[in-house]
């Protein structure tokens, strides 16, 4: 229990600096990161949690994103053009960083990714 207070308080305080920074990309992230984090416990049925966290890590909440955005200009794309899409918006954020120096996009992977790695490791604990 200790490591998941651990992951949970990397978590709220990667969501505050990001808040700060860009506060509705806070606010997504952490509607769809917080749940999940606080759902994941040592020993149990593991198989659902497993597939949760799976479906709620950054990387597949933004192609599910992108996926859900072109649902809502109702031109509904195939796999292959999210997948388009996903690594433009990727490549958009390194961009923003090596040019204008704007380092969201690294911090939040830096402090994102630990986060999830710390509640897997609570979530397959023996």
């Amino acid at each position: 229990m200790t490591l998941k207070l651990v992951a949970l308080l990397a978590l709220a305080l990667l969501l505050t600096c990001l808040a700060l920074l860009n506060f509705s990309l806070g606010f997504l992230l952490g509607v769809t990161l917080v749940p999940p984090a606080a759902a994941v416990r040592p020993g149990g049925n593991r198989l659902p949690l497993a597939v949760l966290l799976a479906l709620t890590t950054p990387g597949v909440s933004l192609f599910l994103a992108v996926l859900l955005e072109r649902e809502l200009l109702e031109a509904p794309a195939g796999l292959g053009e999210a997948w388009q899409r996903f690594l433009g918006a990727l490549g958009q954020g390194l961009l923003q960083d090596h040019l204008h120096g704007a380092h969201l996009s690294p911090l939040l992977a830096l402090g994102a990714y630990p986060c999830w790695l710390l509640l897997w490791n609570v979530l397959f604990w023996k």
